[in-house]
């Protein structure tokens, strides 16, 4: 029952982020997917926009976001070690 009510207040907590995050589109300036546009063939030196925003742009993000998947299967497998047979 505890584990049911967390979930819930979980999903909760998500839909009313993501509700809150959709009503303030306005706030993220126009401007920047304009200069994607219209600058990605001289920034980047791609033929495609998407692969210019994903291959160059968000490179780091990318970067990061891996290296924080593998820390967290790095922990994972480091605690199935520690637990043992419990």
């Amino acid at each position: 029952m505890r584990q049911a009510v967390l979930t819930a207040f979980v999903l909760l907590l998500m839909v009313f982020v993501l509700f809150i995050a959709n009503g303030h589109r306005e706030i993220l300036p126009n401007e920047i997917s304009t200069y994607y546009v219209h600058n990605f063939t001289g920034d980047t030196g791609a033929l495609n926009a998407v692969a210019a925003i994903y291959l160059n742009y968000r490179m780091y993000d990318t970067i990061f976001e891996a290296l924080i998947l593998i820390t967290s299967i790095i922990g994972m497998l480091h605690f199935f070690k520690a637990g043992g047979n419990k």
